[in-house]
């Protein structure tokens, strides 16, 4: 139990620190740290739980890996391609129907998935709270077009 609270601790410094330095954060004395709005008696950093998110949704990796896809419609920004979607139990008349085709799409999955790439390269700070995962700064990519941009940047990064 106090591993939680030693970790929450400091994911509330480090959120402290980073709203320090974030480009994105609004510098307000005694305002809201995201939107600048007056702050209720009750809250401290944040005018709402929406202010909160957002910051989260900005610097937290899953987060903003998930707002990403959402935000480009799970499509790649470069082809447009599209992942299969998963199969649902009620489509098919046979439990053995419906089985064959959820195994053809975690097959499919392995190599039609998209990424969410970053376009000012991050190197290693997908773990960490970060202004590198600002939303803006992320695309969703398929497979193949990741693998072309990042081999693209493995090309200008010998020269």
């Amino acid at each position: 139990m106090s591993q939680v609270r030693i970790g929450a601790a400091q994911a509330l410094t480090k959120s402290a620190a980073l709203l320090a330095r974030c480009g994105l954060a609004r510098r307000c004395e005694g305002g809201c740290r995201w939107c600048a709005a007056m702050l209720p008696a009750s809250r401290r950093t944040w005018c709402s739980d929406g202010c909160a998110a957002a910051f989260w949704r900005n610097h937290w990796w899953t987060l903003a890996r998930r707002a990403a896809k959402r935000r480009d419609k799970h499509r790649c920004r470069r082809c447009g391609h599209s992942p299969p979607k998963r199969p649902a139990a009620r489509a098919f008349p046979l439990r053995a129907d419906y089985l064959a085709a959820f195994r053809r799409w975690r097959a499919a999955r392995r190599t039609e998935r998209l990424e969410v790439n970053h376009i000012t390269p991050c190197r290693g700070a997908h773990g960490t709270l970060s202004c590198a995962h600002h939303v803006d700064n992320l695309e969703t990519l398929c497979v193949s077009c990741h693998r072309e941009h990042t081999r693209g940047l493995a090309v200008r990064r010998k020269t």
